[in-house]
């Protein structure tokens, strides 16, 4: 589109309403200040457990500066520059925000610049000090969560375990290929609602009963939109290629995304899947290296993390599957590739721009999937689109780059911004509630088909 800029768009960015009518403005007076508060409640915990003087003093100094955000953030100041931290993406962050949204405030900037300049403006305080450069506020949040839901993961673990295992022995046979294939996606998708950020109290019986909506198909009454058969037909043509899968959450959801990896390499479709986590603790459940690697160590290795509960069936298979990974890791059929441009402020439109070798490295993929709520917002921008805009056309020039790989977007929807949906079917949501789109129990599985559009 001609003329786009972060703050010159075709529609409406999403702004918190000063009436609080909308669910920005809903994020930005109660959800977003509570999630900052318990950063700097778990901080301060974390600050009282060590035995370092000099330790202490300095975290009770960055407590001050997360109050500090925090003051601003609700007594609507303008957002400032960033102070460099030494990873190498401030001056962009910087020269963004002067260009884009000089004199800016919370409460008068677009949702999805607030939101992640909060993110990133939380790194910096903690990457700039001595004692707690390298503290992941959000750890202990996410590694708990995982911990406490390992009978659940244990019982998704054999389930995919065994798919698997009947899918090598039949290879021929695409009909149950294509229902695996199915299976795995929607799985990986409805992973997404397990996100830490909306949903905090996540529990065995929630993630069982998540599970079996997804093998029995309940799911598909949720699906706002869905490409499934269109990603098939690309995928079905697939063999020894490249996914690659820009990651969201940590936990539950990583695992139904290395599952689906899981099952890519072991039906031959894929010869290589490149992983894309966060470099910086990122959007309170974000997958960054240290998480992956935390995943895959504890699924071979339970006791290792105090899983508790599990039967020694359950054991193996979480033993076997961990060890193998560990083994593709290794091997470098998987990789991880941790790009600043992910937690950058960019849009992903910009990509071929702004993130330009990060672009030429998925136009090596076949299928690139984004995941989850952020991305998708990244992907059209979190603008006010009309809800029927083909999913193509809000996503821009990355659909548009005859080098574009097939782009596949998994999101469950939290907020409200979304493309790609037929009216008929959004009036049909509108009138089974009002606040389908950001309520997370609704989904799309979109497909941008990209140098596969004359091919399926």
């Amino acid at each position: 589109m001609a003329g786009f800029a972060p703050n010159n768009t075709p529609f409406p960015p999403l702004v918190a309403a000063r009436d609080g009518s909308n669910f920005t403005y809903t994020s930005l007076h109660d959800r977003v200040p509570h999630i900052l508060t318990d950063v700097i409640n778990d901080f301060y915990a974390a600050v009282q457990r060590t035995d370092s003087v000099d330790a202490v003093a300095e975290g009770k100094q960055l407590t001050g500066l997360l109050s500090k955000l925090k003051h601003e953030m609700v007594t609507d100041k303008p957002l400032t520059p960033l102070n460099d931290d030494g990873t190498g993406d401030i001056a962009e962050w910087n020269h963004w925000l002067a260009e884009y949204f000089s004199g800016g405030t919370w409460y008068s900037t677009p949702f999805l610049a607030w939101e992640t300049y909060m993110y990133r403006r939380i790194a910096t305080i903690f990457r700039k000090s001595q004692f707690w450069n390298t503290y992941d506020y959000f750890a202990t949040k996410k590694e708990d969560t995982f911990r406490a839901s390992m009978v659940a993961v244990a019982k998704l673990c054999a389930r995919v375990d065994a798919l698997t295992q009947e899918t090598v022995a039949d290879l021929g046979n695409s009909t149950k290929q294509h229902l695996a294939f199915v299976e795995m996606l929607q799985a990986s998708l409805w992973g997404n609602q397990t996100d830490l950020s909306m949903f905090p109290d996540l529990s065995n019986e929630k993630l069982e009963e998540m599970q079996a909506r997804i093998s029995s198909g309940e799911n598909n009454s949720k699906l706002a939109a869905n490409d499934t058969d269109r990603i098939w037909k690309i995928v079905s043509q697939v063999h020894g290629g490249r996914v690659d899968i820009v990651l969201d959450n940590s936990g539950f959801e990583l695992l139904q995304d290395v599952l689906l990896a899981h099952w890519l390499v072991a039906a031959g479709i894929a010869a290589k899947v490149v992983f894309h986590p966060k470099r910086i603790p990122w959007y309170v459940s974000d997958v960054t290296n240290t998480d992956f690697h935390w995943l895959v160590d504890a699924i071979q290795s339970p006791a290792s993390v105090g899983a508790t509960g599990l039967s020694t069936a359950d054991e193996r298979v979480l033993q076997g599957l961990g060890a193998r990974w560990n083994e593709l890791l290794n091997a470098g059929v998987w990789e991880l590739h941790d790009e600043l441009f992910w937690t950058g402020p960019y849009g992903y439109r910009y990509l071929p721009t702004k993130g330009a070798d990060v672009w030429a490295g998925l136009t090596n993929s076949d299928m690139v999937i984004f995941k989850g709520d952020l991305n998708y917002r990244k992907l059209v921008y979190d603008l006010q689109w009309p809800v029927s805009t083909p999913f193509v056309d809000a996503i821009g020039p990355i659909a548009d780059d005859p080098t574009a790989p097939a782009i596949v977007a998994l999101r469950t929807s939290k907020c409200d911004t979304i493309a790609g949906v037929e009216p008929q079917r959004a009036n049909e949501l509108f009138a089974q509630r009002k606040d389908w789109m950001y309520s997370g129990e609704y989904g799309v599985i979109q497909l941008s088909p990209g140098r596969w559009a004359n091919r399926i």
